[in-house]
């Protein structure tokens, strides 16, 4: 029966422990949810992503940066203060500029609480 219980307790918390490396490193909500929606926005618009944005800062030095598989570099950056819009770019092309919320809206995506 021990040996039942450790290996219930084991398969446990090693499936815990993938749950945690799944979480995106972010530091808050606002970053959470711009990060969210300019990766929708990058699949929406088929863009193929090397490396996905990593954001940092808060307000309106939010900003997040990655890079295309054809190596252009990819920006999102806040727009307003209150971090609720943003301008996304690859390269020298802006492919969205508006809403965070919107974004996340029309793609399901639940943001940051």
């Amino acid at each position: 029966m021990r040996r039942l219980v450790a290996g219930l307790a084991l398969v446990w918390a090693l499936g815990g422990c993938s749950q945690l490396d799944a979480l995106a490193p972010v530091g808050g909500a606002a970053i959470a949810d711009m990060r969210y929606a300019a990766n929708e926005v990058l699949l929406e618009k088929n863009i193929d992503i090397l490396v996905a944005p990593v954001c940092s800062g808060e307000g309106l030095e939010l900003r997040c940066t990655g890079e295309t598989v054809n190596n252009e570099t990819i920006t999102a950056a806040s727009t307003s203060e209150d971090e609720s819009t943003f301008e996304l770019m690859v390269g020298t092309e802006t492919v969205y500029s508006g809403d965070v919320q919107a974004v996340l809206d029309r793609n399901g995506t639940v943001g940051a609480p």
